[in-house]
């Protein structure tokens, strides 16, 4: 909404939740000249409108921080180049203390310099990418830091920020170089690209050609034709923004001239707004700036290019030489805030208000330009964390649901087989009473029905004769009986957890949107209960070793040990995926999870399953003795066993499969090295299953 208030006596400008006034209004329609323009004096904001805002008062306060239209402020390349500028004066050499990644699109760096401590938030976030100074990181436990967090804290931590600059110029790419010590050679860089939906992150290892070692997330051949963006790559920089250097228009008659040769290209009127042919027209120009220059030129917004006077064109260029100089200079003294397009300036202006200069402890929101994005964008994540939660929340009920419902078949159906038990019983005793009319050698005894008294013919065992025969049917009756007692109360839990986990979606459900912290109050409390009731794992670094400690240790009992703690050792290496009909399928982690998986836990009757030609997992389908797996099964395996391979980026790959009788280690062979001796193949799409893998 547009924040900016005129009235006859001063402006009122909303930065946060405080008010400042000037004593006269700056914006109402005058005439300036070109000189007078440039010596205005920007309204300057105190430290206290940057305050990071509290918990809590996320949306309501984000509601004054968005353009007139209601889309985010603009991070383009001046806000960029601003905060990289605030980052090397104020934080470099900054040593690396943690790096924690508190939601899926940001990392935050606690950093030390000779001054104290700061921090430094990188956002990849499709919406409101940035990388400013910023709070310091959040507590993270070790369960709760993602991959990419992870790698980056074992990459970064103990290095220290040489140098912080926009990696190439005119375009949204930063650059934070790191080394071992201060002036030392550069070791590892972390770049972040801020294209919007395409943003991203890397570490690249600097001494080995920018080889690709973390990322926010991979880019495959065939999600692009333009750069592959993977680990074990060489990083390409993107491609050029369209538009010419603003540096190339040396007057402003062609200044003139190029947005007029670009209106003529346009179709709509509306598409003719001198704001509209800028971003068009030059690199580096974003909407909220183009409007931003307009405005400080005193002319009005969105005016046409056909409809401006020569001295509306000289007026808007004279700005425009003033935000060329000051990026290319990187002008750090007059930095202004235009609040109504959300747009950072370098140079001064009467469209916005000065921002103030950097407090002395930067630990509790990091520089004005880190405090001013960190108000911005600070509570994006949250809502991030939320949809993640929800939907693996989601998953995982859905997931447990179905299982549950497999579970109840198989009860249903050998509770019908059981309850044959009382049938089993008369013939029983029927052969026990009649007996005597038995003639050696015969394969049947005439009866008479307990019931009716009609004659029956009851089979007999020839070797075992009538009283073998009834042993033999008492024996099975007192099984069918144990079962069936066995299976009602199972069928009466799996019963009872359906109906708990149906509640539990259906609430989840209700909530579709973030909409305070309240609801991911709400998600995070269900999800504690999930973890809590076995339905669901803990998620991050050391999540398997909790689950194993809980199985391991209970209250007031000694941990495992023998071959129950190897065989829980063993599971911690090791995926476990559900299949379609409900069977277990184990994917080897690493080396150790491999070997596992092919040698300790594979059994004759299950399936076992490696890609070919390729490194990869070991497999195994899990089927109880007597069982053959179902086509639908193996497809779902070979597919898990192709994603959990280096063919992953494939759309189709062949994949061996065998029974684990067939699989050996060679003599003398590393861990996880095997051979096989007879195998199938099976055609493998690993994008069948890439929701299910990426979310284990």
């Amino acid at each position: 909404t547009t924040v900016r208030r005129l009235c006859d006596q001063h402006v009122v400008a909303r930065a946060g939740s405080r008010r400042l006034s000037s004593s006269s209004c700056v914006s109402c329609p005058t005439s300036t000249s070109s000189s007078s323009r440039q010596q205005l004096k920007p309204r300057v904001a105190s430290s206290s409108t940057l305050r990071a805002r509290p918990r809590g008062g996320f949306r309501a306060h984000r509601r004054t921080l968005t353009t007139a239209s209601g889309a985010p402020a603009s991070f383009d390349y001046t806000a960029l180049v601003a905060s990289v500028g605030e980052i090397k004066a104020l934080a470099t050499p900054a040593k690396v203390d943690v790096v924690v990644q508190p939601d899926a699109h940001t990392l935050v760096l606690g950093m030390r310099t000779a001054n104290g401590k700061c921090a430094l938030r990188v956002s990849w976030h499709p919406q409101v990418a940035n990388v400013a100074l910023s709070a310091q990181p959040p507590r993270i436990g070790k369960e709760e830091q993602l991959s990419f967090g992870e790698a980056a804290n074992g990459l970064l931590r103990g290095k220290v920020l040489l140098d912080a600059d926009a990696h190439q110029a005119w375009e949204r790419v930063c650059k934070l170089s790191f080394g071992d010590r201060p002036g030392g050679e550069v070791s590892h860089e972390l770049l972040c690209e801020i294209m919007g939906r395409h943003s991203n992150a890397f570490i690249l290892d600097a001494l080995a050609g920018n080889e690709v070692l973390a990322c926010g997330y991979q880019v495959g051949e065939k999600q692009t034709s333009v750069r592959r963006l993977a680990i074990g790559y060489e990083y390409a920089p993107p491609p050029a923004a369209p538009g010419i250097d603003p540096t190339s228009v040396s007057n402003w008659q062609e200044f003139r001239d190029l947005l007029v040769q670009v209106a003529e290209t346009m179709k709509d009127d509306s598409e003719r707004a001198i704001d509209r042919c800028l971003v068009r027209a030059f690199r580096g120009v974003s909407p909220a700036l183009a409007k931003t220059l307009v405005r400080g030129a005193r002319v009005a917004d969105g005016i046409l290019v056909s409809d401006a006077s020569d001295g509306n064109y000289e007026a808007i260029y004279a700005e425009f030489e003033l935000w060329v100089h000051s990026v290319e200079t990187k002008n750090m003294k007059d930095v202004v805030w235009c609040e109504e397009f959300g747009q950072l300036l370098l140079h001064a202006s009467s469209a916005g208000i000065a921002l103030p200069p950097p407090a002395e402890d930067l630990s509790a929101a990091g520089g004005p330009i880190g405090a001013l994005f960190g108000a911005v964008y600070g509570e994006a994540g949250e809502e991030d964390v939320f949809s993640r939660e929800r939907a693996r929340i989601l998953q995982s009920v859905r997931l447990s649901l179905k299982k549950l419902a497999s579970k109840e078949a198989a009860f249903r159906k050998q509770l019908d087989a059981a309850r044959g038990h009382e049938k089993l019983q008369e013939q029983a005793d029927a052969l026990m009473a009649y007996s005597y009319n038995y003639k050696p050698g015969a394969i049947s005894l005439e009866a008479q029905d307990f019931t009716t008294g009609e004659p029956v013919m009851i089979a007999v065992d020839a070797d075992k004769g009538p009283v073998g025969t009834a042993e033999a049917l008492y024996k099975k009756t007192r099984k069918l009986r144990r079962t069936a007692d066995a299976i009602e109360p199972l069928m009466e839990q799996a019963a009872s957890e359906v109906e708990y986990l149906s509640q539990v979606e259906f609430s989840v459900l209700e909530v579709q949107e973030f909409k305070s912290r309240d609801d991911l109050l709400f998600i995070e409390e269900v999800g504690a209960e999930l973890v809590d009731g076995g339905f669901m794992k803990p998620v991050g670094k050391g999540a398997e070793a909790k689950i194993r400690d809980k199985a391991n240790v209970k209250k007031g009992s000694k941990p495992k040990s023998g071959k129950q703690a190897r065989k829980q050792e063993m599971m911690s290496a090791i995926r476990v995926y559900t299949a379609p009909s409900g069977k277990e399928v184990y994917v080897g982690r690493n080396s150790r999870g491999n070997e596992a998986v092919s040698l300790h836990f594979g059994q004759d009757q299950d399936v076992w399953f490696h890609v070919r030609g390729a490194p990869g997992a070991h497999v195994i389908l899990r089927n109880q003795p007597g069982q053959t797996a179902s086509d639908e099964d193996l497809q779902f395996a070979a597919n898990l066993a192709s994603f959990h391979s280096k063919m992953r980026s494939d759309g189709k790959v062949n994949v061996s499969y065998t029974s684990p009788k067939y699989v050996r280690k060679p003599t003398g062979a590393r861990l996880g090295m095997v051979t096989i001796d007879r195998e199938s193949v099976i055609v493998a799409r690993p994008d069948d299953v890439a929701t299910i893998a990426q979310s284990d």
